[in-house]
Order: C-alpha cells, then sequence, then structure tokens
C-alpha cells in the first residue's frame, strides 16, 4: 500500500524518509521547476495578459500592503470595463500562493483581484515574532477593512477558516469592510463533517507527537535563522507520496500531472506548483492541526480571538457559496457545506451550494473544471454581468 503521510511511515524508518525528502528538496536553486523546499521567499504568479472577449489587456501587478508575513497584491486586468473587488485568501498549507494562479487567471477578466501572498518564513527574521491562527485570521480581518467596501472575499482550502472567522469578527462589529460575498472552495470548516485520511491522520497523535517530531528551527545561512518551523523538507514528501498514490489510482490530480490543463502548462506545470512548498510558522502549524482539525472549533463554536469567541451567528449579510469536489479526498463534501449550518442567521436567499460531482481538490480551483464550472457560479453570485461575455474555458494568459 502505498502511504499518504510521513507520520503512517514506522518511527524506525523515519530517518530514511526525511533523508529522502530532504534529497528531493536539493534541486539546484538557480531554477524554479520542481525546486522543492529549496525556495525562495516569495514566487510570481507571472501574469502579464488576458484575452477576454477578442480583447487582450495588460495586467498590473502591484503590492499594495507589506508586513514580514505577507504581502497584498493587487492584479488589474488593464483595458477592460472596471469589474467588482475580489480578495482570493490563499492557504496556509505549505504551497506557495501560485498554486492558486489558474484561479486569478480565470478571475482576472471579470474582476480585479487582490491575493493574500504568504511569505516563505524560512526567510522571515525571528525578530517578528511567530506567526498563529490568530495573527492568521487578523492579517484577512486587516485586509478586508483595507480593499473598497463591497468586496467578495474567496477562502481556498485552509484559507476559509480565517476568511470565515474575519468575516463573522467584521460582522459581529458593524464593520464597513463586511463583504458583500464569501465564497469557500474545498475548506475544512467541519473536518469531522466527512473525515478524510488527512483529517484522521492529524487526528491520530496527540498535539506534543507534532511539536516533538515535525518542529525544526530555520538553520543558519537563512533570514529566519532560529525560527520554529514545520520544514518545507519534511512537508514534500507526503505530497509527493500523495501524488504517486492519485497516479497509482488513475484520479483526476494525476492527470493534471500527466496532462496538465492549467492556463501555461508550459511554463507553470502543475507538478511544479505542487511541489513548492515552503516552511511553516511552528505556532500557525500547531494551533491549526489542534483548533480545526483536532477540536474542532467552528463546530463547537469554541473559536476565540482576542479572548472572544467568534460568533458565526453574526453573519447576517454576506452571501455565501460553499464549494465541494464530489472526489475531494481532502475536504471531502460536507466539510465545506457545514458553513451554512453554522451561519444560522443567513437568510436562504443569500445560500447558494455547489458540489461538482467528478472533481477532486485540485480541480475545484486548477483547470478545465474550475473554468467550466466553479467560475461562473462565482461569476453569477457576484453578479457581474457588464462584462464581456466570454467562455471562461478560452481565456487566455500569457506570462512573461
Amino acid at each position: 500500500m502505498i502511504r499518504v503521510n510521513a507520520l503512517d511511515v514506522p518511527d524506525a524508518k523515519r530517518g530514511d524518509v526525511i533523508g529522502e525528502a530532504m534529497s528531493l528538496s536539493k534541486q539546484a536553486p538557480e531554477s524554479p521547476l520542481y525546486a522543492g523546499g529549496n525556495q525562495p521567499a516569495r514566487r510570481s504568479f507571472g501574469i502579464a495578459e488576458v484575452t477576454a472577449g477578442g480583447r487582450r489587456a495588460p495586467v498590473q501587478v502591484r503590492d499594495i500592503a507589506k508586513t514580514p508575513f505577507y504581502r497584498l497584491v493587487e492584479f488589474t486586468a488593464l483595458g477592460l470595463p472596471p469589474g467588482r473587488d475580489v480578495l482570493a485568501v490563499a492557504p496556509l498549507s505549505g504551497h506557495f500562493p501560485i498554486l492558486m494562479r489558474d484561479l486569478v487567471a480565470g478571475l482576472l477578466p471579470y474582476f480585479r483581484v487582490y491575493v493574500t501572498d504568504w511569505v516563505n518564513v524560512r526567510h522571515v527574521p525571528a525578530r517578528y515574532g511567530s506567526f498563529g491562527l490568530e495573527k492568521n485570521i487578523l492579517s484577512v480581518l486587516t485586509m478586508m477593512r483595507k480593499l473598497p467596501p463591497g468586496l467578495n472575499v474567496i477562502g481556498l482550502c485552509q484559507g476559509g477558516v480565517p476568511a470565515l472567522a474575519a468575516t463573522a469578527l467584521l460582522s459581529e462589529r458593524g464593520d464597513t469592510g463586511i463583504p458583500a460575498s464569501l465564497v469557500l472552495i474545498g475548506s475544512p470548516i467541519d473536518p469531522l463533517a466527512s473525515p478524510t485520511p488527512v483529517v484522521k491522520l492529524l487526528r491520530s497523535r496527540p498535539l506534543s507527537w507534532f511539536a516533538d517530531n515535525l518542529i525544526a528551527m530555520v538553520p543558519q545561512g537563512f533570514a529566519g535563522r532560529g525560527r520554529r518551523v514545520y520544514p518545507a523538507h519534511l512537508r514534500l514528501l507526503p505530497l509527493c507520496a500523495y501524488l504517486t498514490r492519485h497516479v497509482s489510482e488513475g484520479s483526476d490530480t494525476a492527470r493534471k500531472v500527466l496532462l496538465d490543463d492549467g492556463a501555461d502548462p508550459g511554463r507553470f506545470p502543475f507538478l511544479d506548483l505542487f511541489t513548492s512548498i515552503m516552511d511553516l510558522d511552528a505556532a500557525y502549524f500547531l494551533e491549526n492541526t489542534e483548533g480545526v482539525f483536532q477540536e474542532g472549533l467552528f463546530r463547537t463554536g469554541a473559536l476565540n480571538y482576542e479572548g472572544r469567541p467568534v460568533d458565526l451567528k453574526a453573519i447576517r449579510t454576506a452571501a455565501l457559496l460553499t464549494v465541494e469536489g464530489g472526489h475531494d479526498d481532502i475536504a471531502a463534501p460536507g466539510q465545506t457545506g457545514a458553513a451554512h449550518d453554522l451561519c444560522t442567521s443567513l437568510p436562504e436567499c443569500l445560500r447558494r451550494r455547489l458540489v461538482v460531482p467528478e472533481a477532486g481538490h485540485f480541480s475545484l480551483f486548477y483547470g478545465n473544471t474550475w473554468r467550466r464550472s466553479v467560475l461562473p457560479a462565482i461569476r453569477e453570485l457576484c453578479g457581474r454581468q457588464e462584462r464581456p461575455r466570454v467562455s471562461a474555458s478560452k481565456s487566455l494568459v500569457r506570462i512573461h
């Protein structure tokens, strides 16, 4: 049986497993492709141009906010009718936000897009302190307040947790930053609603085991030396094993490797985006593992922010769309849809549910399924009618 995570490997063999993972991560640093854990602080999305309705539009990219732990990046397709604002909250799951490249490219003909570009904490000096789950929520909340009113927010995978929490906090305060809509894609809002192997794995050991076996210090030679992290090289091998299992099963995730359906598979192949891994701050990894996956804080209503409960019942006006894949073995159907059961004050007219029957996790935001099934649902929710009516699957993206 192919193992899907290093935690499944007997302790006696963990040294060999870690050694193999480290060898995978020691690719030549001058080549970004398949560099594994040997990655820079950030990776460029490389989107220079989009085409919509037969018109080419250059894409302007700029950082509009900067902290040691993230940049808020604005993408604007120049020359197209102005679109509404969308904030795409990338997950802190170890992947670089560039994994969302297809999502950004698909949205750009219709929206002005902002992305939470998390920095690889290997390159963040330890003097800036740790970056835990509460700081993750604060970061997203701050971005939502900074951006124009009427913002639409997309929380992808684990990015759905801070996006939902920030929406509740802003709603409770009656803040002008309350989003007009919230889209949750493949998010572990209630992992226990439909536990997958990933969920079971994260619940199979006490938190102390994760702290003792998966946390290390950033070594000398990096700006973040001395910072406690879940290092990229330990995350890489489980991801490769996960992908190997999918290849053996012939899943839609495997087809992205064998017949890449991304926007630019030549320059930005799925395999590169999938295996480009950053270090995660230890505080975030441990707090997220404990709070989201082990304790199910949304389900129990025990998620706190600055010492006060996060009340999802406060959400009353933000239209909610949940997107799930019928074959998602990371956040199975039910985990994301649970948001509807938790946001009890939201009227039915503001709720939308989308389950894409044959989709795995990554097809929800990468490739043809994303463009043909998920993107139209987001456009409908956000009410974009004035943009050129083009087939999302035919939108083109050119890179530098």
